[in-house]
């Protein structure tokens, strides 16, 4: 996995939320955090082989997830409903899915055993049920605010990470291959 394209698209997601909506703390702490992702991406083969997956879902699958704004003009994060989630779904497997197939030391390891399609099934569904629990919080949230643009696709992203943490734990992946490898 070129660590360079995922900062480019780590920071094509900035530029997109900075012309959504303009916010100079979001694109301040936006920046920080995608110096955080430089880190992970740079060191990622000291780190767990899951941490690929996570680094295309948030690089790539971000930028695939803010996509489709640029074609409608309005996001999933201003008023939630099926089409727009959707369509946020779909542009997030586009990019990040030939990068996690092809790249993804997670996967190679599932392919010598025969369990790819189930890992990556498993993540798929715990990415796409954080990913819906996440709109939670925004309900209560004011829309049209430009901070909310910034929050929710935080919110997503945090959503898409937990929710593969979670599918990883259920299925007993996450102690054997990431915890071991950290400790």
């Amino acid at each position: 996995m070129n660590p360079y394209l995922l900062i480019v698209s780590c920071l094509g997601q900035v530029a997109i939320l900075e012309w959504i909506s303009p916010w100079g703390i979001g694109l301040a702490g936006s920046l920080g955090a995608c110096v955080v992702f430089c880190l992970f991406a740079f060191t990622r083969l000291r780190w767990g082989a899951h941490l690929d997956m996570y680094l295309a879902m948030l690089g790539w699958g971000g930028l695939g997830m803010l996509l489709p704004t640029l074609v409608s003009g309005s996001t999933c994060h201003q008023h939630f409903d099926w089409a727009h989630f959707g369509s946020m779904s779909i542009g997030m497997w586009v990019f990040a899915l030939v990068p996690i197939w092809r790249e993804a030391r997670c996967l190679e390891a599932a392919r010598a055993t025969g369990s790819d399609w189930n890992l990556l099934l498993l993540d798929a569904l715990g990415m796409q049920i954080g990913m819906g629990l996440a709109h939670l919080p925004l309900l209560w949230l004011p829309m049209g605010d430009v901070r909310v643009e910034w929050l929710a696709h935080a919110l997503m992203l945090s959503g898409m990470g937990l929710g593969m943490m979670s599918a990883q734990w259920l299925n007993g992946e996450w102690e054997r291959q990431d915890i071991a490898a950290m400790g």
